[in-house]
């Protein structure tokens, strides 16, 4: 399973300058936040499609994969209490790609690139555990909502035909073939996370997160996979 290396570092010594106010008041926020994702294990459930396609006559060769990489959400929430929050967001996560190769007598080359869009809308309760009057807090949450998955399937190769000719005689004749075929799904799915926010002159938040969610996709997506993602966020107090 592939695991995120991501690490995130807050300089709050370079913020003591901006000190938070020590009394707590209830607010809303919102923000934005710019993710790192890993959808696992997208790339092994595409290995295992390829690997069903082989048959006696035809061979099906799995060339390269990628599931992770950038992403971003839009959050807003409303705390209530020095200790728990509401929040709601929409997110778009990292696509995967895949790359294979299928040969056999109808198509003795075809070139196949998969791309999958994950896009997720959440809805989670906040507990926040507040260090002192120092405005920093560390959180923990949990929730669920919808994913919505795009896929959109790129072909490209060469086809087989037999024609028969003025003669009477058959020929083989290959000739192009390109087509591209997309495909939704959606569902619901469920998630928790943790981090680290600082509050700044009552006004901005900055904070780190990480969070994971375990079951998102199904059989359009060739398999159930899970998303974890590790961020860092700006946010404005209203």
């Amino acid at each position: 399973m592939v695991r995120l290396l991501f690490l995130l570092v807050v300089p709050l010594s370079l913020l003591a300058s901006s000190p938070a106010s020590a009394d707590f008041y209830s607010h809303r926020y919102g923000g934005l936040a710019i993710q790192s994702t890993a959808l696992d294990d997208v790339c092994g459930n595409s290995q295992s499609f390829v690997s069903g396609l082989n048959s006696s006559n035809q061979l099906a060769t799995f060339s390269n994969c990628s599931d992770s990489g950038e992403g971003a959400k839009l959050y807003a929430g409303w705390r209530w209490s020095p200790n728990f929050a509401l929040e709601a967001d929409l997110r778009q996560s990292t696509s995967a790609t895949s790359n294979f190769a299928i040969s056999n007598p109808q198509f003795p080359s075809l070139f196949i690139k998969d791309r999958v869009t994950t896009r997720m809308g959440n809805a989670f309760f906040v507990s926040h555990l507040p260090v002192g009057g120092s405005g920093i807090s560390v959180f923990g949450k949990i929730g669920g909502g919808f994913w919505f998955n795009q896929i959109r399937s790129l072909q490209r190769g060469d086809s087989l035909a037999v024609v028969q000719l003025q003669n009477g005689s058959l020929q083989a004749v290959t000739f192009p073939v390109e087509g591209e075929f997309n495909e939704s799904a959606s569902g619901f799915h469920w998630g928790y996370g943790a981090g680290v926010s600082y509050r700044l002159r009552d006004r901005w938040t900055i904070r780190a997160e990480w969070e994971l969610f375990p079951e998102v996709g199904g059989d359009t997506t060739r398999g159930e996979y899970q998303l974890e993602s590790a961020s860092l966020g700006w946010s404005v107090i209203f």
